[in-house]
Parts: C-alpha cells; sequence; structure tokens
C-alpha cells in the first residue's frame, strides 16, 4: 500500500495542494475559557461564557432527564478551576458540568429541574468583555426563539442553515469607544433581531466597567501622551490585515467556509558562554529562530459534516543565521531547518460527522488524551522533540505528529466510549546530531555500524494500532480508563551481530520499534473549598493520570559490552514501565492560578546499565519531578499583561540522587485579540553533566515569542 502521506510528498505541488485543501489555521493553541457568569431573571436564566477567542459551538436539549447540552469545539478549559454556578431552589437550571471530549473539545451540560427551552448568541469583544457565549435558558412557555438542535456560531462563520442577522453591539461612552476604535458587528443565531445591550455591555452578574482612555488628570481632555497611547491601542485593537482582506472576502464568498490562521516568530538565544560541553562544541548563540505559518479551513457540508484541514509551513533561521560547525543537523534531514515535504506541510486533513451520540473523524489528525505537563496519557500522536528538555505542554499543540486513523466517540448518557484505528505509523522525532538541542553526552559520530530503522508499515494490517478510551461523568467527578496497543514511538538499538572494523570489533546494531500493551487511567474533580483563611473561596480542580506499560526494551550497556567480547545477545532487557502525576489546580482571587503537579517514572526491575525507556525513570530506578505552576495576570493592565513562572526539581533515585533545576519565566502581552507576544527566560541549574536536566546547564537562554492570529 503506498503510504498516504508520500501521496503528497512534491515539495512545491504538495504545497499548493494542500494550500487549496487547508488554507486555514489552527490555532497555535485551542480557545480557552476562562469563565461562567450567570444571573436568573424569571422565567430565563443566563449564562455567559468568557473566552479569549471566538469558538465553533452546537447546542441541542436532551430529555428523561431534561438537559441542554453544549458541545465547544476546540475549547481549552484547563485553566478554569470550576464553573462557578450556584443554583436556587426554584431554579429551573439546578446544576452546570463539564468534561472534555476527545481531542480537546469542550462539552458543557447544563441539568434542568424541568423543560425548558434555549436562544444563544456569540458576541466579539466590546468595552472590557471579551469573547462570549450566551445562552439563554426559558422555562416552557415562555419566549424564545430557538428549537431543539440550534446550530453553533461563530461570529465569522454563522451556521449555514440560518440567515443570521447583524446586530450593533450598544457602546455606551465615548471611552469606551477609544478603547475598541469601533463597536463590532456580531452573527446573531436567531431568527429575527433583538436588542442585546445587556448582553453586549453589562452582562448578567458582571458589574458594569468604563475603562477611561485619553482622558488626563486636568480633567480637560487628556494629555498628548495619554490621547497617543489611546490612539496606538485602538489601531492594535483593529489590527487585522489578513482577517480584513483575506479571511473575510473568502467566508463572504463561501459561506459555508470557516477560514483561520495564524503566524507565529520566536527564537531562544543563550545567555551562557561558548564553549565545548561533553561530545558538544557550543559555537552557537541562538538555540532556535523559528518562523511558522498555519493555515486551517473547515467547509460545513450538512448538518453535522465537516472537512477540515490545516496546513503549516516552518523555517528555522539558526542553520543560516549564524556561522556554527555545531549545527549541520540540517544537512542530513532538511525537515529540520524547513518543512519542505508533503509529509510535514500537511498537518491536518480529515471528514468529521458530529451527532448527539456518535462523533466520527477520519483522516489525518491529533488526539489529545491528557493534560498534563510530562504526557502521562497523551500517547496516541507522535511527538517532535527538537526542543527536548525545553519542551512542554504549552508546544503539544504544535509539536504532535498528526496521523491518519478513524477515531469514532459514541455517548452513552455520561458515558463515553472512543475507539482508535491507526492505520498510519508516526515515530517521535528526536533532537539530531549537530541540532542546537542535542544531547552533549552523546557523541556525534560512532565506530558502529547502523543499520536503517525497520519501522511500522500502513500497508501491513498486524502494524496497525488499536485504542480505546471510556470516560464517565458522575457530578463534579470525571473518570476514564484507557487501553492502547501500540507501537513505541522511539526504536530500541539491537544488536545483530559484530564485525572487524580496521582491526577493532564493533557492533552491528537494527533499531526497531517494539510493540506495547498500554493501560492507563484519568480523572478529574472540582470543588470549591469555603471560607479558606485570606482567599474566603477556593476554586480547586485535582486531576489523575497514570500510565503501566508492559514490555519496553531497554538498551542494556552491560550486554552491548559483553556482545563485544564475542557473547551472543542482542543488547536490549524488557522491562514494565509505570509513570504516574497528581495535579491539584487552586483559583486564587485576582485571577490568578497555582498548580502543583507530583509527577513520577518508574521502571520495574530496574538494574544498573540500562540505558532510556518508554515511561521509566530517567537513567535510574525512578524519576519524581514536582512541578510548580503559578500565572497571574496584571488588573492595572486590564489582564492584558500577565507573569507566569515554572519550576520543575528532579529527583532520581536510588542512585542519581538530586539531577538538577528547570525554572521558567514567562511575561505576556495582549497587544490585541489578534497580537500576542511573550519575553521568556529559561534556565537550568545544578545537577551532574550526565543528568537530564544538569546536562544542560550551559543551555540558560531567553527567548521571544510574537504571534499573529486572523
Amino acid at each position: 500500500m503506498v503510504k498516504f502521506s508520500s501521496l503528497l510528498s512534491g515539495s512545491v505541488g504538495g504545497f499548493l495542494l494542500t494550500f487549496i485543501l487547508t488554507l486555514n489555521t489552527s490555532h497555535l493553541q485551542a480557545a480557552s475559557l476562562e469563565g461562567l457568569r450567570s444571573g436568573v431573571e424569571h422565567p430565563r436564566t443566563r449564562l455567559v461564557f468568557d473566552m479569549d477567542e471566538s469558538v465553533y459551538y452546537t447546542v441541542f436539549t436532551l430529555s428523561n432527564p431534561e438537559r441542554v447540552v453544549i458541545d465547544f469545539r476546540g475549547l481549552n478549559a484547563s485553566q478554569v478551576s470550576s464553573l462557578p454556578f450556584v443554583s436556587g431552589n426554584d431554579a429551573l437550571v439546578k446544576a452546570v458540568r463539564y468534561a472534555t471530549r476527545g481531542d480537546g473539545d469542550l462539552r458543557v451540560v447544563l441539568d434542568l429541574a424541568r423543560r425548558g427551552t434555549t436562544d444563544t448568541i456569540q458576541l466579539e469583544p466590546s468595552g472590557s468583555y471579551g469573547h462570549r457565549v450566551v445562552v439563554d435558558v426559558f422555562d416552557s412557555g415562555a419566549p424564545s426563539s430557538s428549537t431543539i438542535a440550534q446550530s453553533g456560531s461563530n461570529p465569522r462563520h454563522p451556521a449555514p442553515a440560518r440567515s443570521p442577522k447583524v446586530m450593533k453591539l450598544d457602546t455606551q461612552t465615548a471611552a469606551y469607544n477609544a478603547t475598541t476604535a469601533a463597536t463590532e458587528a456580531v452573527m446573531a443565531n436567531t431568527s429575527k433581531t433583538r436588542q442585546v445591550a445587556a448582553a453586549s455591555s453589562a452582562p448578567v452578574s458582571a458589574p458594569t466597567q468604563t475603562v477611561a482612555t485619553g482622558s488626563g488628570g486636568d480633567g480637560q481632555g487628556g494629555t498628548w501622551t495619554s490621547n497617543a497611547m489611546a490612539k496606538i491601542d485602538s489601531t492594535m485593537a483593529t489590527f487585522d490585515p489578513i482577517g480584513k482582506h483575506v479571511r473575510r472576502p473568502i467566508e463572504r464568498a463561501i459561506p459555508r467556509l470557516q477560514f483561520r490562521g495564524f503566524i507565529r516568530q520566536w527564537g531562544d538565544s543563550l545567555i551562557d558562554r561558548h564553549g565545548g560541553t561533553g561530545f558538544r562544541n557550543q559555537d552557537f548563540r541562538f538555540l532556535q529562530l523559528q518562523n511558522l505559518a498555519e493555515l486551517e479551513t473547515t467547509y460545513h457540508v450538512s448538518q453535522g459534516l465537516d472537512i477540515k484541514g490545516i496546513a503549516h509551513m516552518m523555517y528555522d533561521g539558526v542553520y543560516d543565521w549564524q556561522d556554527s560547525d555545531g549545527l549541520f543537523a540540517d544537512q542530513n534531514d532538511r525537515t529540520a531547518e524547513l518543512y519542505n515535504t508533503g509529509e510535514r506541510v500537511l498537518r491536518e486533513l480529515y471528514v468529521s460527522y458530529r451527532s448527539p451520540a456518535f462523533d466520527l473523524k477520519v483522516g489525518k489528525q491529533q488526539v489529545a488524551w491528557g493534560k498534563m505537563d510530562g504526557q502521562f496519557i497523551d500517547i496516541v500522536n507522535g511527538m517532535d522533540r527538537r526542543e527536548v528538555a525545553q519542551l512542554e505542554a504549552e508546544d503539544y499543540e504544535i509539536r504532535r505528529l498528526p496521523t491518519w486513523m478513524a477515531n469514532s466517540t459514541l455517548y452513552f448518557g455520561d458515558t463515553t466510549v472512543q475507539l482508535l484505528y491507526i492505520f498510519d505509523f508516526e515515530q517521535d522525532r528526536q533532537a539530531l546530531p549537530g541540532s542546537p538541542w542535542a544531547s552533549p553526552l552523546v557523541p556525534e559520530t560512532t565506530n558502529n555500524i547502523i543499520l536503517p530503522v525497520r519501522r511500522p508499515r500502513a500497508g501491513d494490517f498486524e502494524d496497525h494500532e488499536y485504542g480505546i478510551r471510556v470516560d464517565r461523568s458522575a457530578g463534579a467527578l470525571t473518570y476514564g480508563f484507557i487501553y492502547m496497543y501500540a507501537w513505541d514511538k522511539n526504536p530500541a538499538d539491537e544488536i545483530v551481530g559484530t564485525q572487524m572494523v580496521n582491526g577493532e570489533r564493533v557492533l552491528r546494531i537494527h533499531s526497531r520499534h517494539e510493540r506495547l500493551h498500554h493501560v492507563g487511567a484519568t480523572a478529574d474533580y472540582a470543588t470549591t473549598f469555603q471560607n479558606v483563611p485570606l482567599v474566603g473561596s477556593l476554586p480547586t480542580v485535582f486531576r489523575l493520570e497514570a500510565l503501566y506499560t508492559n514490555g519496553v526494551r531497554f538498551t542494556d550497556f552491560e550486554k552491548q559490552a559483553e556482545a563485544l567480547a564475542g557473547s551472543t545477545t542482542d543488547g536490549t532487557t524488557k522491562r514494565d514501565t509505570f509513570r504516574a502525576a497528581f495535579a491539584s489546580e487552586f483559583g486564587l482571587p485576582g485571577r490568578s492560578t497555582l498548580i502543583f503537579q507530583a509527577s513520577w517514572y518508574q521502571t520495574f526491575n530496574y538494574k544498573r546499565g540500562l540505558g532510556f525507556g518508554f515511561g521509566g525513570g530517567f537513567g535510574d530506578e525512578w524519576s519524581f519531578i514536582p512541578v510548580v505552576f503559578f500565572s497571574r495576570p496584571f488588573a492595572f493592565s486590564r489582564d492584558r499583561l500577565s507573569m507566569e513562572a515554572t519550576v520543575f526539581p528532579l529527583i532520581n533515585g536510588p542512585n542519581t540522587g538530586w539531577g538538577g533545576v528547570k525554572s521558567k519565566l514567562r511575561m505576556s502581552y495582549k497587544f490585541s485579540q489578534y497580537v500576542k507576544g511573550n519575553l521568556v527566560y529559561t534556565g537550568y541549574d545544578t545537577g551532574s553533566s550526565t543528568d537530564f536536566y544538569g546536562q544542560y546547564n550551559k543551555w540558560d537562554n531567553i527567548g521571544w515569542e510574537l504571534s499573529y492570529e486572523f
């Protein structure tokens, strides 16, 4: 069978085809749910979902018991500790539950006391409010223009089955207009025009806020500086050239098409001295100078049926923009510098069908099973690990390697069952020799004879992979179990013999992937602690992910030495491994977040001389990483400026002990809903030069990121 990705392998033709098929960009990250506000005005209960960008969603109702189900596509709720909804004695909406579905979609379920009808609208940013989805639930008999199973609504791409009306958002002050530049048009998913001033300028249960921009302290019209800043702010707020001149005209011309994208530029520069470290000659300054453009299109064929494609192009200038003998990975693998093959350019391409009881996606896609840093049950897709120790959860969305599969999900009340059939294997891509993050512990050359890697083939039925995930929601608790029969994403070096070369005996090594059985569990529990000293109410989420893996093949250096001495051995040892993480996330005052994640990696029946293996300790029997994360936005910037700090200490046992610590400090600024910037410091400190973090002691770096989404 011809490998599917090879059909698009032409570097020019492949890009043109993928550009036509996938003129859209998946966001660098999924949209984020930032909170829920609610209020009751009989006979209506209003819920306002605050998020950082527009989303596509569907709403439908279920009976016996009565429920309203809201499915958000590609919406991340990881920063929301709970949905803070309080129900009264005679309230129509009794409770709000939510859980992630499949590859990161969010399902919100409203439990009703009796039959109700719904009306929804999506609003773009206005004043102090960002993107919102407003859901009104009415007692039966109350006026509403909705029907059961109303189609979702993205203001950029209304459901084709309706004739949306354009409504002007009501703005109350000139100062408000100065900060937003102009009132924004919103596409309302309703059968008649209605006024939404309450939803747009002061949603239920939210205090009215007035932002005084361009007004000086003398009360006489403001200073020159404040007026200039207001003008710059107003210009940035509407800076969306591709959206204005490309996306919107295309979507107007093709009503069923959604067109999105981003352009991102980021880099990391070493702040330590140049010089030798281990087997590396660190004669370079920049670790990455990457430029990534991604295009995503979704074509709505009919109710529940969509075609989605994503294409991207990446260029890393570290190999061209600095003179270095130590950077030569692009000479052996061109994709280290440039995505120049159809396999890398075509990121995703699949057909999806959705209904209240069944979802199906067939094609090239990524599936995010886990939520935690360290990838515990997030095992479906391979990963581009060119950054090695620098890679973290925030990068997973763009670093996963989508693969061709059939992905189906069935819904049985509070239980979901996901089935995966993967017919095209995709391995991890590690940092190549001669790349900035190549380990200094590994020599760049070897005397051993390395044979080509045997990787699973799409044309062999016995090489296909299978997975199942079952999740269940029980009030504030959601839990699930997974099983996957898959290949190890990294091949193990097996000795197939020895050979004399120039009077020296060397190993003949044939690397191949090993079949693995994965069994895992996951759980989330959301609650709110009351009357906490100094805090008051404390929304909290507890998360658990664990994975047991059978039959991991490790490189055994003792056996390799025996092979050189004449013994017959393949130079490997099989062991079972276990990895797990438990996290506590706290929603602190001031929209601050504190997360503590304890991560554990274990190799069973460990012995000295084993290398690294999937799920096991980092060069030792066990490894422990107690991650601490804190983030806080700054109110004086209207939450545009925020700070994040993360610490990753590493402890190994029983032999290694302290393995070093990685620390990261990030300052982020939202110039507008389209443009964001980050300044990041990452440091690697202490630990031995042979430890996972310790080997990168000279890799301390400062980085920048600038992204434009349209």
